[in-house]
């Protein structure tokens, strides 16, 4: 929820000081089975931060022990460094990414955490009623999906329902 509430403040302040200091993230909880996402709309920007245990994007969180682990972890970076298919909004909206901040995780022993976040520009933000969290397919056992929004028009906390991937802008 600290963390919530640093990106509420962040986004206040314009997206550029949405991307938190790596102390900020340190303070998260780490919860198996449970994803964040957030979703701020300011301007022509959309920008989009998921935060999601190892377990729930690999299927496991300690250093990869054979080949296929080995992959998945290189899937898994190329995948999201690449910021493709993380997610939809209405096509009349025309966005287009505009930059992916991306730091792999360090596997091993302990807990490790995905943190990465994606930035559009969209010529006709107007449009933008909704964002399909499609990056969500991908993930494994999740049991809980917090969504935090925030736009110039409201700021609000959703827990999005099992299979479920819109969320609302409006």
């Amino acid at each position: 929820m600290i963390h919530y509430f640093k990106f509420l403040i962040c986004s206040g302040l314009g997206l550029a000081a949405l991307v938190s200091s790596a102390e900020s993230l340190e303070q998260h909880a780490h919860s198996h089975g449970a994803v964040t996402l957030n979703v701020a709309l300011e301007g022509q920007v959309l920008s989009l931060e998921i935060d999601a245990p190892a377990i729930n994007v690999l299927g496991f969180e300690k250093s990869p022990r054979n080949d296929a682990e080995r992959q998945a972890v290189a899937a898994v970076d190329t995948w999201l460094s690449a910021g493709r298919d993380i997610a939809g909004v209405p096509r009349a909206a025309e966005c287009r990414l505009q930059s992916v901040t991306y730091v792999a995780p360090k596997l091993g022993s302990g807990h490790a955490d995905y943190r990465p976040r994606y930035t559009f520009r969209c010529a006709n933000p107007a449009a933008l009623e909704w964002v399909e969290l499609w990056a969500l397919r991908r993930f494994k056992d999740v049991e809980k999906v917090e969504v935090n929004v925030i736009s110039a028009s409201m700021q609000r906390q959703d827990t999005l329902a099992p299979g479920s991937l819109r969320v609302s802008l409006k």
